[in-house]
């Protein structure tokens, strides 16, 4: 009985690890392909900004933001009203 439950944590030991390299080899791969290609992160994209703050966000920029600006504004007028 204890060589089952020993095969077991093992198997349990192995996938993990088999998880943590697929992962850790994704993300070198990604930064790599972002290095070759030149990216470089946008300003209003800040990792030093916490995402859940109650401030008000920031106007927003382009189309899609103006689009998202209005949605938003009929929303908060329908919980209102």
């Amino acid at each position: 009985m204890q060589g089952i439950i020993t095969l077991i944590v093992l198997l349990g030991i192995a996938y993990a690890a088999g998880y943590f390299t697929r992962d850790f080899q994704s993300r070198k791969r990604r930064a790599a392909a972002r290095r070759s290609s030149g990216y470089t992160q946008p300003d209003w994209l800040s990792p030093t900004v916490p995402a859940n703050t109650n401030e008000t966000p920031s106007p927003a920029l382009g189309e899609l933001g103006q689009m998202l600006d209005r949605w938003e504004s009929r929303a908060r007028s329908r919980r209102a009203g």
